[in-house]
């Protein structure tokens, strides 16, 4: 039986204990190591980390460039298609609209099979997305620098599944028929002619079904109808690369990512270097960078909403009012403030960019509304297929 005297001393140890724990924890956390800063990647490191997504058509491109920002939210995606892939097509479509992810996730639920890859080598999706969101104009440049590579290689031409041809300075890749994709299987080390050494960790093989014979560098899988997706506005017609402002563009507006997760969030484009700007290892002779430091869009952001698709494409993104973000309500989004880049008067304003929703440190959902960017045409330049 407790004395009363002696309670109101023990009541005073307890509280001293807790006091002395709080703030031990307190110490703790306040040692903890700042996360490492962004390191650029050379271009040879560049040319390794697009290597496996490079000779994708260009929709699908800016759809992984974008998700690879969110790589948690690519994990629970996967997870959840493996779980739910059985479901009719209009069902799968509407139970992925209400789901909280990015809508670059979103529209990554129409490939399965490149969504399993991006979360079966998870590193390399998070160094893809740190690498775009610091480098978005050396990135888009690697992109374009291999597949110019791959066409002095032979490997890169028209199929009866998608066309190849050069636009604009460009090498462009769509699907024949645009209600259609065929996703391309090919081994991303040796489909360039001279070998790229193989991103560490990197597992790379096809899916079931696709078999690449002798002579034969790219495979392609089932055909996969993209109609049910782009009824909500994120679907594969929504997303294209502006490879000369080296962003993503979504529904006519450049995309900038608000992941929580990636390193030197809320500073876009900050670390680009213009590696493929001049002769060096990785620059393929005679390659000419799409994105330079006066086209780049992150560079001037005046510039941000203005958008021309490459001509001579089948490319009819769906119209900026068409989508509608799924209400969440366990989530916070970062403010749309965390990113101020200066102004330039040698660039009109055009429409802002679009701020994607921000993502927790384990889930994000998207959040607000983007902006319409005004329409713009553009002259056709003669092009050649190949």
């Amino acid at each position: 039986m407790m004395n009363n005297s002696s309670w109101p001393r023990q009541l005073m140890a307890v509280t001293l204990s807790l006091l002395l724990l709080w703030f031990a924890q307190c110490s703790l956390v306040a040692q903890e190591p700042a996360p490492a800063p962004y390191t650029p990647l050379d271009a040879v490191q560049l040319d390794q980390l697009v290597a496996p997504i490079a000779l994708y058509p260009d929709s699908l491109v800016a759809q992984v460039l974008t998700a690879s920002t969110f790589p948690n939210q690519v994990n629970d995606a996967d997870n959840w298609i493996h779980q739910n892939g059985g479901l009719p097509p209009d069902q799968l479509a509407a139970a992925v609209n209400s789901t909280p992810w990015d809508p670059s996730v979103k529209a990554l639920a129409e490939f399965p099979t490149v969504l399993d890859n991006m979360a079966r080598n998870y590193n390399w999706t998070a160094a893809l997305g740190n690498a775009y969101y610091n480098q978005p104009g050396d990135v888009m440049n690697a992109v374009q620098a291999m597949r110019y590579q791959a066409q002095q290689a032979g490997t890169l031409r028209s199929t009866p599944q998608q066309r190849v041809f050069y636009s604009g300075g460009l090498v462009v890749i769509e699907p024949v028929n645009p209600a259609f994709v065929y996703v391309p299987y090919y081994n991303p080390w040796t489909v360039y002619g001279a070998p790229v050494a193989a991103w560490g960790g990197y597992y790379w093989g096809p899916p079931r079904g696709v078999v690449l014979g002798a002579g034969i560098a790219i495979g392609f899988g089932v055909a996969i109808g993209v109609g049910l997706f782009a009824h909500y506005g994120w679907g594969y017609h929504a997303w294209a690369p502006n490879w000369h402002g080296g962003v993503v563009v979504y529904n006519h507006t450049t995309y900038i990512s608000r992941s929580t997760t990636v390193i030197n969030g809320g500073h876009f484009g900050v670390y680009n270097r213009g590696v493929y700007e001049h002769a060096g290892a990785g620059v393929p002779g005679g390659y000419h960078p799409a994105v330079t430091g006066q086209s780049a869009v992150y560079a001037h952001p005046g510039a941000a909403g203005t958008y021309h698709p490459a001509p001579g494409s089948s490319y009819h993104p769906a119209p900026a009012s068409s989508y509608h973000a799924a209400p969440a309500s366990s989530y916070h989004p970062a403010p749309a403030s965390s990113y101020h880049p200066a102004p330039a008067a040698s660039h009109p304003a055009t429409a802002p960019a679009y701020h994607a929703p921000s993502q927790s440190a384990q889930k994000a959902a998207p959040s607000g509304e983007h902006s319409k960017a005004q329409a713009h045409k553009a002259a056709k330049p003669a092009h050649r297929e190949k």
